[in-house]
């Protein structure tokens, strides 16, 4: 094994823990907003030290590609994530909503 060989395997492993943990998180939390910290812990670190772990091939179609896409995640995560936030502001809660209240609460028979 080389010193290549044990750096990608540390970079695959690291980023493998954080997309474990960011997923568990994501299973976890309550609502969307909640949900968007794990995610983005998922789409960038964890992404980027995978790929960056394909480095230790050597094969340069390898890197390269990897460097595309890790410069394609770096733009578009918190473009995403910043268009979910908002979709979700935007949308009505059903907790906020009185009519499914009202509905939710029935008069108590006698």
């Amino acid at each position: 094994m080389t010193v290549l060989d044990i750096v990608g395997a540390v970079l695959l492993a690291v980023g493998l823990l954080l997309a474990t943990i960011g997923l568990y998180g994501m299973l976890r939390m309550p609502d969307i907003f909640h949900q968007l910290h794990p995610a983005g812990l998922v789409t960038g670190p964890a992404v980027i030290l995978v790929l960056l772990a394909s480095a230790a091939t050597g094969s340069a179609e390898i890197i390269t590609s990897a460097a595309l896409v890790i410069l394609f995640v770096l733009i578009t995560s918190p473009l995403s994530t910043h268009a979910i936030a908002q979709a979700a502001r935007r949308r009505p809660s059903p907790r906020d909503d009185e009519s499914v209240a009202r509905t939710a609460r029935r008069p108590r028979e006698s």
